[in-house]
């Protein structure tokens, strides 16, 4: 992303991020060699907009920083939350997820308002990105971005590319986003051509039991500003 739109997603309240790179090696999440660790998430509040991790994803590039020898894969990712001020969050979150060493966000959905019977109403989107990281290191970045927002917005890995996975902490795809409208309708928006579990997600949309409580709010929320 250039550093204009970036400064165009920071509007609000942005999270620096520190990454400390260590060549630990071990498996993938489901096998799949997607990066060359798992990663060890230790999230450390500093002054309430900063954290720092330890990933275990290869050794470090000396031209780059990011690491070397791991293949590049498409992940999408949700974001909800029921805060009023859930826009803001997410364009901080995706501000922090594209800037990790070997992650590239290349997709934004629309924000949708979401409608719920058992609780309050919520806000939703989804972001594709083509990363170098495995599946778990995936899943203890986006955990360390929560807790980096006091765990008021919920992410989750969606989907990998070419990984398939029902290890405990880590399931790919995700369980439930095959029944979830708040996942399918932005994703399907971002994506019509998506499938998930080689399902298109246009037909698990049309199917979710929840697809007419899922609204579109803004289509260029992501730049911030009044709708």
């Amino acid at each position: 992303m250039t550093e204009e739109q970036t400064q165009a997603l920071a509007a609000g309240r942005s999270v620096d991020i520190v990454v400390r790179l260590t060549s630990d090696a071990s498996a993938a999440c489901g096998g799949s060699p997607v990066g060359t660790g798992a990663a060890a998430m230790e999230p450390s509040r500093d002054d309430g907009t900063s954290y720092d991790w330890q990933e275990s994803v290869g050794e470090p590039s000396s031209m780059t920083g990011e690491p070397s020898g791991t293949a590049w894969r498409r992940a999408v990712v949700s974001l909800d939350s029921t805060l009023p001020e859930a826009e803001t969050l997410f364009r901080s979150a995706i501000v922090s997820l594209d800037a990790i060493p070997g992650n590239e966000i290349e997709g934004i959905s629309p924000l949708y308002h979401v409608s719920n019977f058992d609780g309050p109403d919520a806000m939703a989107a989804v972001v594709q990105l083509h990363t170098r990281l495995d599946a778990r290191s995936l899943i203890g970045a986006l955990g360390t971005i929560e807790a980096a927002h006091a765990d008021q917005i919920d992410l989750d890995l969606v989907d990998m590319e070419g990984v398939s996975s029902n290890e405990p902490n880590c399931r790919v795809p995700w369980p439930s986003a095959a029944q979830r409208a708040q996942v399918l309708a932005p994703w399907f928006d971002m994506d019509p051509d998506a499938r998930l579990g080689g399902d298109p997600v246009s037909f698990l949309l049309a199917m979710a039991p929840d697809a007419g409580r899922v609204g579109v709010l803004s289509d260029d929320w992501i730049l911030g500003g009044e709708r």
